[in-house]
């Protein structure tokens, strides 16, 4: 029998520490046992954080030399304070400043701070400094300890940085930046670079997390080996570069072997999305594609791809034929849009095929009240939401999702027993039991098209014979890395997701 892209990832979870994320009490609870047998104590962790902070601003601007260090009270102002006595020590010009200079610290923040006093450093009022004098602004205002809203003497203090044109680094997280979800806590440093220390958090590669980061450098300060061992991550980081090469095809395929898939959406006048849809799993190696359309429709998909098999009537022996289902993209939420919804829904259930389903088929979805967790699931079924359909389908607002965006794709497949993907920038893979936030992907991947096309690519693995998951996984990937070739050659602005399709090609066929 001719191989399909079976299963290749088994639920894939890397065992390299770089590639998972963990809340920040996990890095607090577990950093100390880590470092104990490393030789280390939680003050030479400090020094090594300090260390690695000033390697990474040394690298990233090698023309800095007159420095301002913005601390704070906690551990994070500490690794500042280390990170400044470095740079005086290395000849530099460096000044810190202090949310409240005169507050007394304790512990290693402490020692840290009196270490810079000892070097002949001092501590001046923030409100006395000048920023546009500096060549780079290092932020230790705040950590991930922070807890509620910023207070307003932080909020005056990260406004007033906000508004400089310098290049801020952050240490461990940008100031106000709630680590676990990415959601600045009422006001967030807008860091050009951020150097997370001991483990990856979360909140820091998905949603406007991302935005508030800006370049990630990560650094475990040579503990990764023992935090790895006591630390069980939240979700894991997942590129397509990473994953498992996708086996070749034998050498007597023929295009039965790859699945029969059937398309279904595109009401009057809405033609393009499932023509997205169709091309992209085409392009993905499924080898018979058959879109279901209106009437109306036909022309406009059937223009320019021949290839492409059309219908518009015997649903029932279409979806009969079909061996995988794609169903949503252009679809709407009229009365021919429910009753073509609803049948499919009844075929899924009867005949438990796999299938994706987007866009109105998730708003038809949300607006149905089947029981759809005895219908779908996790190992057939793969939903792909935009934040407005995620909470739509969870009946709540589009903030709640984004506030935290990895709990709201768990509950999502939890809810609806199937795979999902909550598109967005750091897209979230989850199963209800693993989670995973692709790394792949770019900013000019925000615009029309694009979540039709990863619907195409997700259901042409799952034709072709993957799980849900790994179909979800590979999916996203294979769509974000596309984007990033064509990003590369031709630049973000302007990209239209049909482009995607000649990167798709390569990617997919294993060198």
């Amino acid at each position: 029998m001719q191989k399909t892209l079976s299963t290749l990832t088994n639920n894939w979870a890397p065992s390299s520490l770089s590639q998972k994320v963990f809340l920040a009490q996990q890095v607090r609870e577990h950093e100390a046992a880590a470092a104990q047998p490393c030789g280390f104590s939680m003050y030479m962790l400090m020094q090594r954080a300090g260390r690695g902070v000033f390697g990474h601003l040394k690298a990233t601007y090698p023309y800095a030399h007159n420095i301002l260090v913005l601390v704070g009270v906690g551990n994070n102002a500490g690794d500042g304070y280390v990170v400044a006595t470095l740079a005086k020590s290395f000849g530099w010009q460096v000044t810190v400043a202090a949310l409240n200079p005169h507050k007394v610290l304790s512990g290693d923040a402490d020692t840290a701070q009196q270490a810079w006093i000892a070097e002949g450093g001092t501590i001046r009022p923030w409100q006395d400094i000048d920023f546009k004098n500096f060549d780079v602004i290092v932020d230790g205002i705040l950590g991930t300890g922070l807890k509620g809203q910023v207070r307003k003497d932080a909020s005056e203090l990260i406004c007033a940085l906000n508004k400089t044109d310098l290049p801020v680094l952050s240490i461990d997280v940008p100031s106000g930046l709630d680590s676990d979800t990415g959601v600045p806590l009422g006001i967030c440093v807008h860091a050009d670079c951020t150097v997370t220390l001991v483990a990856k958090k979360q909140g820091m590669h998905t949603g406007q997390g991302k935005t508030y980061t800006g370049k990630l450098i990560y650094d475990d300060l040579d503990i990764a080996l023992t935090f790895n061992k006591i630390a069980q991550p939240s979700a894991y980081l997942v590129s397509y570069d990473q994953l498992p090469k996708l086996e070749k095809r034998q050498a007597n395929a023929h295009k039965g072997n790859f699945g029969r898939l059937l398309t279904l959406g595109a009401n009057a006048g809405m033609p393009g999305s499932l023509r997205l849809t169709s091309e992209a799993a085409l392009r993905t190696g499924a080898a018979l594609v058959r879109a279901y359309c209106h009437t109306d429709s036909r022309l406009s998909i059937s223009i320019g791809r021949p290839e492409l098999m059309l219908t518009s009537d015997g649903l029932s022996a279409q979806l009969a034929w079909s061996t995988c289902l794609a169903i949503g993209p252009g679809l709407g939420t009229d009365k021919w849009a429910t009753k073509l919804f609803n049948e499919t829904m009844a075929h899924i259930e009867s005949e438990q095929k796999t299938c994706v389903i987007d866009a109105d088929g998730l708003n038809l979805l949300a607006e149905s009240q089947h029981a759809f967790s005895t219908i779908f699931s996790p190992k057939h079924c793969v939903i792909t939401p935009h934040p407005g359909e995620a909470a739509r389908l969870l009946g709540c607002d589009v903030p709640d999702i984004e506030q935290d965006r990895l709990k709201a794709a768990q509950s999502l497949a939890k809810h609806y027993n199937a795979v999902c993907v909550l598109k967005g920038a750091g897209s979230i893979i989850s199963n209800g039991e693993q989670s995973w936030i692709c790394t792949d992907g770019n900013p000019g991947m925000a615009t029309a098209g694009m979540g039709d096309t990863l619907t195409g690519i997700i259901a042409a693995l799952l034709a072709q014979g993957m799980s849900a998951t790994d179909a979800a996984l590979y999916g996203v990937c294979l769509h974000g890395a596309a984007a990033d070739i064509i990003a590369q050659q031709y630049g973000q602005r302007g990209m239209l997701a049909s482009d995607l399709f000649e990167p798709l090609r390569v990617l997919v066929n294993p060198t």
